[in-house]
């Protein structure tokens, strides 16, 4: 046997280890939940916003007592948050709502432990995603951001009820691009603004009370520091030349979800 076929059954037999474990099936779930949302930025005076939205998801991991496994998290969320903070131009203070919606779309790598204690299983979890969503502050003024992050932690299940989940870890976005849309409230251009990244934790504590219903509770976020400065003119009030940029932020997700395991 040459060595081309040799690596060919090798990268084969690899690839049907990982993508079809012999024993057990994929687990694939859907879920629906609340979350507490803040969003805060560091202006003088300071722009909060902060309030209820609603989350929707689906989750597949491949179900095998050892080894590595293959996942994927999608995520969509919605709703309107009260806003605290000033106007662009006079910095003038004012209150409002800001409306949002967004996705998440992440794919995992895992290496499963079967653990000796109520049978459960240890997860550690190295996953890559992207995180979109839009910021609705006015009918003209809207940014949208766009972020691609990595994370990394770990989990504890058990495929039964009557059980605990637990999970913690580390996440960092590793680039970010933000959309003014600056031409819809009277700059001559849009360039893209770019924050900055900054290290961030999350954790999850739930109960598996039957077979196929679970509760979460979660807690997740971002961190940026502040981004690039851009040079334009307002030409709607005659204003002149400007500088604008995005001031450190911090998003604060807080939530709770109701998970059926479809199989």
């Amino acid at each position: 046997m040459n060595t081309n076929v040799k690596l060919r059954r090798f990268v084969t037999i690899t690839f049907l280890y990982i993508f079809l474990p012999t024993d057990a099936h994929a687990q694939l779930s859907l879920s629906v939940g609340t979350e507490y949302f803040k969003w805060e930025e560091d202006t003088s005076p300071d722009v909060t916003e902060e309030g209820a939205l609603f989350a929707f998801g689906i989750s597949y991991t491949q179900d095998r007592s050892d080894g590595p496994l293959l996942g994927y998290r999608g995520r969509l969320w919605t709703g309107t948050v009260d806003y605290t903070g000033s106007t662009l131009f006079s910095g003038q203070p004012i209150m409002g709502s800001t409306g949002y919606f967004g996705f998440t779309n992440e794919l995992q790598g895992r290496w499963r432990r079967q653990l000796q204690v109520n049978n459960s299983r240890l997860d550690i979890v190295a996953g890559a995603g992207i995180d979109a969503w839009r910021r609705e502050l006015s009918s003209v003024q809207r940014e949208d951001f766009l972020v691609v992050y990595v994370r990394t932690g770990i989990e504890v299940d058990a495929k039964r009820k009557n059980a605990w989940i637990l999970g913690a870890g580390v996440k960092f976005p590793v680039w970010i691009r933000e959309d003014a849309h600056l031409t819809n409230i009277g700059f001559d251009s849009n360039p893209r603004l770019n924050p900055g990244g900054r290290l961030s934790a999350y954790a999850q504590l739930g109960y598996r009370f039957s077979n196929a219903l679970r509760i979460i509770g979660y807690a997740d976020g971002y961190h940026f520091s502040r981004s690039n400065e851009v040079n334009v003119t307002e030409i709607k009030q005659g204003l002149g030349n400007t500088t604008l940029f995005q001031p450190a932020s911090e998003m604060l997700v807080l939530g709770i979800k109701l998970e059926y395991i479809v199989q």
